[in-house]
């Protein structure tokens, strides 16, 4: 790479540092997040013997929403403290951090509703219209690729969302 295009990319990054670290950051929340859904997820379809295609049943709800809970937790404390500390480093420092993690909780609550919804909603109509898709084996377990292709869909409209929250909301610049 060229002296030329090497200042090109830096300028570029410079001009759009913000997004650029909220999206790389973003992508590891969400395979933080993801990392600890489906590991709940799959070990208590296992310990309770739901079976793959399963996405509605009494034992299956409680199992997805202890996942589903455990991500998100999981999720907004990575999210909070790598965009403090990163992507946002332009906020109001007069602003604690318990009461930044209050309104980026709360903010982060709303949009785990839309993820909690998305992803249930969407693999129920996904099951419906490909059932063929609903399960492979993939490292030695079987897999609802419904469930997932819900997921990533979920996690767009959740990043975008959580975008906008943080910055506006949450790690606002002081002179905003």
């Amino acid at each position: 790479m060229s002296k030329e295009q090497s200042n090109k990319l830096f300028d570029i990054y410079k001009k759009h540092k913000e997004v650029i670290l909220y999206l790389i950051f973003g992508v590891l929340t969400t395979f933080v997040g993801w990392a600890v859904y489906f590991a709940v997820l799959l070990s208590g379809k296992s310990i309770f013997g739901i079976a793959v295609e399963d996405t509605s049943s009494a034992r299956f709800m409680a199992v997805y929403t202890a996942a589903q809970i455990i991500q998100w937790v999981a999720a907004v404390l990575f999210a909070f403290f790598t965009n403090k500390k990163y992507v946002f480093d332009g906020a109001d420092k007069q602003k604690g951090t318990l009461r930044q993690l209050t309104v980026f909780a709360g903010g982060r609550l709303a949009t785990f509703g839309v993820d909690y919804l998305v992803t249930w909603l969407g693999a129920i109509a996904l099951s419906k219209l490909l059932p063929s898709l609903c399960s492979v084996a993939f490292i030695g377990r079987e897999w609802n690729l419904n469930e997932i292709a819900a997921k990533f869909v979920a996690a767009v409209i959740v990043v975008v969302s959580n975008y906008f929250i943080s910055k506006f909301l949450v790690f606002k610049n002081k002179d905003k």
